[in-house]
């Protein structure tokens, strides 16, 4: 029996291992889609000039894919590069509030995360920025 079978935490309702905790954790598969829709909120709150919004958003990505490198480490060497580069472009064109520098940055990421993608076998996952915006959050600057 590994130690991780041995510590048990209760929930309020069931007992759990730390194994089977640690095997409940999200990995890519999952923190992905949040990331994408995220992501999403970036560009179209951006667009609306909501930089607030938008650096929430990037702010909240971020801590995505930090969960995600610590579940699975064998993607930080694709990830880390992402957010150290990619990312701080479009965060610095947010912090500077330049739509057309933004617009580069953000579409450059893109790029660059399917790139990554096909550096880490993944080449069918193709994210592309959805035509519309999110019908979710309101994406104008609130009073």
């Amino acid at each position: 029996m590994s130690e991780g079978e041995k510590v048990k935490g209760f929930n309020g309702h069931v007992y759990f291992t730390i194994d089977e905790i640690a095997h409940m954790l999200p990995g890519p598969a999952r923190l992905m889609h949040e990331i994408g829709t995220r992501w999403w909120k970036v560009y179209y709150a951006a667009k609306e000039g909501n930089w607030a919004l938008a650096e929430y958003e990037i702010k909240e990505t971020k801590e995505l894919f930090e969960l995600s490198m610590t579940t699975r480490p064998k993607y930080v060497q694709w990830m880390d590069p992402f957010m150290g580069e990619s990312m701080k472009r479009v965060e610095d064109a947010l912090k500077a509030k330049n739509w057309t520098q933004f617009e580069e940055a953000y579409n450059q990421s893109v790029k660059d995360a399917n790139d990554y993608h096909k550096a880490a076998n993944k080449p069918l996952i193709h994210w592309k920025l959805p035509s519309t915006p999110p019908q979710d959050i309101e994406l104008k600057p609130q009073p």
